[in-house]
């Protein structure tokens, strides 16, 4: 069960919590009527399957084999449309975005109470999740939300951890919410999910450098990109100092990942 605080409650900014307020709106109705057909992933699962506190501009999801580009299309729409209401916005629009036949695009926009609320929802169907690396999740909204709990498919705390490492390993990729949110899934074990990610002298080529690409995120770079998103008061714990802490032990535990996933990896054949 994920009780979820209210962001009003953290510290954040009105602007925040309508924009939290429509996202759990949206996601609560897409669980009703997608049920187990989208698996939610990213920021928005870290807040309902691991308890983050870290609020996020868009919300992403995979979708299960067999669920048609138009099904979430129209499924979408519905669930923004209800979001919008919910949370009272003035001047909703819902722009359908670019979709294709593997991923469907939307951003919703308004106002509340003077508050401008933008943020995009992205439904992949690249890559269909095992069930092994899923979760059912129930989920209780604030209750200034006036929302009943509901139950949502997530990504497992091994799955995010692992689709993380690969997010933050990425060439062309430097974000700091990676860390962020790999320090709060320190403590999973995602090796097994990675092994069949990579080859295993992929592997051991991106082990050597760990240690340069992540701590290559500075705080100058999560000051302005991940702070105004936390509350207030671990923004205010945040300093160089702690930073470096953290990217040090994400780096280190990233690393370790990386090596057991390598070595569970099967060698080429003639290969030790």
């Amino acid at each position: 069960m994920s009780i979820l605080s209210d962001p009003i409650d953290r510290g954040f900014s009105p602007g925040l919590s309508v924009i939290d307020r429509c996202q759990i709106a949206m996601l609560r109705e897409l669980s009703h009527a997608h049920e187990s057909r989208l698996i939610l992933k990213g920021g928005l699962a870290m807040r309902v399957a691991v308890g983050s506190m870290r609020l996020t501009k868009d919300v992403d999801f995979d979708r299960a084999e067999g669920v048609s580009t138009t099904s979430v299309q129209s499924g979408v729409k519905r669930a923004l449309q209800y979001a919008a209401q919910s949370a009272g916005l003035r001047g909703a629009e819902i722009d359908p975005g670019k979709s294709t036949e593997t991923t469907v695009r939307m951003r919703l926009a308004g106002t509340a109470a003077g508050i401008a609320v933008r943020f995009v929802v992205e439904v992949s169907g690249r890559n269909p999740v095992p069930k092994a690396c899923q979760t059912r999740v129930q989920v209780t909204p604030p209750s200034r939300y006036g929302m009943a709990p509901f139950v949502v498919t997530s990504y497992s705390h091994d799955m995010l951890a692992a689709s993380k490492v690969m997010a933050v390993m990425s060439v062309n990729r430097n974000v700091p919410r990676d860390i962020y949110d790999l320090h709060d899934l320190l403590a999973t074990h995602p090796q097994t999910i990675l092994a069949t990610r990579s080859s295993r002298d992929e592997w051991l080529q991106l082990k050597a450098g760990v240690l340069d690409k992540i701590c290559a995120i500075e705080f100058a770079q999560a000051q302005q990109e991940l702070l105004p998103y936390i509350p207030p008061d671990q923004r205010e714990a945040l300093n160089q100092q702690r930073w470096d802490e953290m990217t040090l032990n994400v780096a280190q535990t990233v690393q370790t990942w990386i090596a057991q996933a390598a070595e569970s990896t099967a060698a080429p054949t003639g290969m030790p």
